[in-house]
C-alpha cells in the first residue's frame, strides 16, 4: 500500500457522529470498549483537546475517503490519569488506531496508515520515539504495528489493564 494515498484530517465537531458510529462497530468496540453515547464521544474526543498544542484526533483518509481513526498523545500529559508513569521524555508520542470497516482489515491499510502517521510525527524534531499499547491478545493490532516498524518490548500494566508496549524509535 502506497502511503501517499493516505492522509490525515484533524477531527471536527461535524465528524463526531460518524466517529460514534464507528466506535459502536463490533470489530472496534471489542478493543475500544462498549458502545458509548454520542454525548460521551463528544466529551472524550472533542476536537478542542490538544497534544502539545496540536490536534490530538484525526480521521485517516484513503484517496480522500474516510478509512479510520488515529490519535496521538504525549504520555507525560497523562501521568495525572495514571498512564505511562515510567515515561518522562517529553518527546515520546503514543498512537492508537482503528479502521472503520471490517472489510478493510488484513489488507495492510492499518500498517500503511500507522507508517505514514509516524513519518508525520517524526517531522517534528522534538519527537524522539512513538509508542503503541495494544492489548496482548489483539494480534491484528500487534501485527499492524510490527509491520509499521514497531518493536514489542514488554507487557505493562495500564489503567485499562495489561498492554503490550511497542516502540518505534526515531531512525
Amino acid at each position: 500500500m502506497a502511503t501517499d494515498r493516505i492522509t490525515f484530517a484533524p477531527l471536527t465537531e461535524a465528524d463526531l457522529p460518524l466517529l460514534h458510529d464507528w466506535l459502536g462497530r463490533e470489530h472496534v468496540s471489542r478493543w475500544w470498549g462498549p458502545q458509548r453515547s454520542l454525548e460521551e464521544v463528544v466529551r472524550d474526543y472533542h476536537p478542542a483537546q490538544r497534544c502539545f498544542g496540536g490536534p490530538m484526533f484525526f480521521f485517516i483518509r484513503l484517496d480522500e475517503e474516510p478509512l479510520g481513526f488515529i490519535q496521538r498523545y504525549a504520555p507525560i500529559e497523562h501521568h495525572h490519569e495514571g498512564w505511562w508513569l515510567e515515561i518522562d521524555d517529553s518527546g515520546v508520542r503514543g498512537v492508537d488506531v482503528f479502521l472503520a470497516r471490517e472489510s478493510h482489515l488484513d489488507h495492510g491499510l492499518g500498517s500503511a496508515a500507522v507508517t505514514a502517521f509516524v513519518d508525520w510525527l517524526f517531522e517534528d524534531p522534538l519527537v524522539s520515539e512513538v509508542i503503541a499499547d495494544p492489548a496482548p491478545d489483539n494480534l491484528r493490532a500487534i501485527h499492524c504495528f510490527r509491520n509499521a516498524g514497531f518493536i514489542a518490548r514488554q507487557v505493562v500494566k495500564t489503567p485499562d489493564g495489561p498492554a503490550l508496549l511497542m516502540r518505534y524509535r526515531r531512525p
